[in-house]
């Protein structure tokens, strides 16, 4: 693996995580409820399984789009 993807995967888990750790802090009866009810926690998972997606989508854009669109547009210099 190149070190530039690397660096991306490494940056898409920590935007993530910082996302996932602000969002239970900041509604600590989500947490609460989650931890005592199934269906609390389903949509909980969901919920950080959308700000993974979201983390993944950044990293792929700004490791591989925006590279490309620069490359494209600087004639490949």
């Amino acid at each position: 693996m190149k070190e530039t993807t690397k660096d991306v995967l490494i940056r898409a888990l920590k935007t993530f995580w910082q996302a996932a750790v602000a969002y239970l802090l900041a509604d600590v009866t989500v947490l609460q409820s989650a931890l005592t009810d199934l269906s609390a926690g389903k949509r909980m998972l969901l919920t950080l399984g959308v700000g993974a997606v979201a983390a993944g989508l950044s990293a792929v854009y700004n490791g591989i789009v925006r590279p490309g669109l620069e490359a494209a547009c600087h004639g490949g210099k």
